[in-house]
């Protein structure tokens, strides 16, 4: 039995309207979505993802359920000590806290004991094995 998301369609627009206006993550200066490519390599879903500037440490990946993949990327601006503030005039400070997430539907069920993710050099690969089923179930007759 293929479970669908009926709301597949309604977060596939708001993803899009988020990439387009950005999406901002209340407590944070600057917020966005995170640019994304999800593969079916045939027993399995890859999803792509860049998330520049951010250490493996600063992201989580969860599956909510057996269907979507999210990715939240959090990062705060470096603390420095006073003495570093008192000698330091600012022209310009840009780097700031940010904050991305993305929640992407997935058309099967994947198999979440077994999902992996890498993170190399600002690219995250999250590799989702999906459920294993039988094309049809005999039921018998009583």
């Amino acid at each position: 039995m293929n479970r669908q998301n009926p709301f597949t369609e309604i977060e596939r627009m708001f993803d899009q309207l988020s990439n387009q206006f950005g999406e901002f993550e209340p407590g944070t200066e600057m917020g966005g979505s995170i640019a994304i490519d999800v593969a079916d390599t045939g027993d399995a879903f890859e999803v792509t993802a860049d998330v520049p500037s951010f250490e493996s440490d600063d992201i989580q990946v969860t599956l909510p359920d057996a269907q979507t993949v999210r990715i939240d990327a959090s990062r705060t601006s470096e603390t420095e000590t006073e003495t570093d503030e008192q000698d330091r005039h600012y022209i310009r400070r840009e780097r700031q806290e940010q904050s991305l997430s993305r929640t992407i539907p997935l058309p099967d069920d994947v198999a979440e004991a077994d999902a992996t993710a890498d993170f190399d050099n600002g690219m995250l690969t999250i590799h989702l094995p999906k459920v294993e089923r039988s094309d049809s179930t005999n039921i018998p007759l009583s």
